[in-house]
């Protein structure tokens, strides 16, 4: 999610028809105007009325190159450049308009917007400031401070100015969303996600984004089922909302529910064709459901649109390796090690396709070595389940069968939906002779996993 998109058509409507019923109101000025200088401004108001900025800027200028000094002709000649989105033109003449003495808090009020969109946020947070000093109860300029400060990323501080804000409206969807936004920023889930409910009863512009953000906190808290159903209305209302598939994807993956991992996955590459994360995802869903072919056919084109991300190579050295097609399996193994040479996982991978194809002395080295990586990540991220199923398997191979089982059971409390682990741990307990223990892993696989239960209870009978 774009966490800079920051534009509001209707906070800043207001500043879009900003007195516009006093066009004609010509302001006293410190110098002489000349007659033709106020009849061409007033030929400007009715194409600024009409809507036809060009002729207005046009006359404007024309009125000003007659009376250099007419404060008038030049803050509405700013203005007309302003909805030409030709804002350091605008900008320019609104400083004119006040340095000759044009009403300080009309200036105000628009010229803090134009700065914000030349990205000029210090000189916008002033404007906004002095035009706050003279009008207290400006609900827009209180928000642009929001803005400006969230811009600046200086969170906090628009937090700050956001609550200010709502003292003066506290039913604004759009101020609600943004202090959600923030609250995400400085990693405060709690208030981030009720301030994303609030913004999705009030009614904001952004509600699939509102959506997007109450399900992250709720996914923070680890309130899967709850999240899924506001990613799930991210993107029923927000269809182009990418991260939205991301998360369900990964959701699904974690509860190994893989058939539907599988469907976001593909539905999110109907809107985006080329993205490597999505395929990424896909390949990892492929690749857990055993779909060989699928997964090396995903996994090729993530990795041919994320060149520099290890996972896709992880994905096809895993299923090349299934496949028996050690060459292959070897050479993305080695393409991934290549991005990062410490990455226990694919350390982990590349041993157990040089030992399937009979290099068991290359083997030992990296099954030594992954097993050392794998304990140190495992004891950086003891909630992450893949970690902690892999340090299972690193064990094994490095004949440590009773720290595998530790593992495994490890992996199951964190993900008690992946099969492989019951598979594992119950092959564990075969290999110490504990067949009753093996059981009990086959009766739970049988739930889960059918088939791979039915290859368990194969090694089981054979014992």
């Amino acid at each position: 999610m774009n966490e800079k998109k920051i534009f509001r058509s209707i906070i800043y409507f207001f500043i879009l028809i900003l007195c516009l019923t006093s066009l004609t109101e010509i302001k006293a000025q410190t110098k002489k105007i000349s007659s033709q200088a106020k009849k061409a401004a007033a030929v400007g108001d009715q194409y600024f009325r009409k809507k036809d900025y060009r002729n207005a800027v046009n006359k404007y200028s024309e009125a000003a190159e007659l009376s250099p000094d007419y404060s008038y002709a030049h803050f509405w000649k700013g203005y007309a450049h302003y909805y030409l989105d030709e804002f350091d033109l605008a900008a320019e003449d609104l400083d004119k308009a006040l340095n000759e003495g044009y009403k300080p808090l009309e200036v105000y009020k628009l010229r803090w917007y134009v700065n914000f969109n030349r990205k000029n946020y210090d000189a916008a947070l002033y404007d906004a400031q002095k035009g706050l000093e003279l009008e207290p109860s400006n609900h827009t300029m209180s928000l642009g401070v929001g803005d400006i400060y969230h811009a600046k990323g200086e969170y906090q501080k628009s937090i700050n100015a956001y609550e200010k804000a709502l003292k003066l409206n506290p039913n604004n969807g759009d101020a609600l969303y943004f202090l959600a936004l923030n609250y995400s920023n400085i990693g405060d889930r709690a208030k981030q996600g009720q301030a994303a409910s609030e913004a999705i009863k009030n009614g904001t512009t952004h509600i699939g984004e509102a959506y997007y953000l109450f399900g992250d906190s709720l996914q923070k808290e680890n309130k899967l089922n709850e999240a899924v159903e506001q990613y799930k209305r991210a993107k029923s209302v927000k269809p182009d909302l990418h991260d939205a598939y991301i998360r369900l994807s990964d959701i699904y993956l974690n509860q190994n529910k893989l058939d539907e991992s599988i469907k976001i996955a593909k539905e999110g590459l109907k809107l985006f064709p080329d993205d490597g994360i999505l395929y990424t995802k896909l390949s990892e869903a492929y690749a857990l459901s055993g779909r060989n072919v699928e997964t090396i056919e995903s996994a090729k084109k993530a990795a041919e649109l994320l060149p520099d991300k290890q996972t896709a190579y992880a994905n096809l050295c895993r299923a090349y390796t299934d496949t028996q097609q050690y060459p292959q399996a070897i050479q993305a193994c080695s393409d991934a090690l290549k991005i990062n040479p410490d990455d226990g996982e694919m350390n982990f991978y590349l041993a157990r396709t040089y030992d399937l194809s009979n290099k068991r002395d290359t083997a030992t080295g990296y099954y030594k070595k992954s097993l050392d990586l794998l304990i140190k990540y495992a004891d950086d991220h003891p909630n992450d389940y893949k970690a902690v199923n892999l340090l299972g398997g690193a064990y094994f191979a490095n004949g440590k069968i009773d720290k595998a089982i530790e593992a495994y059971k490890k992996g199951q409390e964190l993900s008690p939906n992946l099969p492989k682990s019951y598979y594992n741990l119950g092959y564990m307990y075969l290999l110490k002779e504990d067949k009753n223990s093996a059981r009990q892993q086959y009766e739970a696989l049988l739930k889960i996993d059918p088939n791979l239960a039915e290859k368990l209870k194969t090694a089981i009978e054979k014992k």
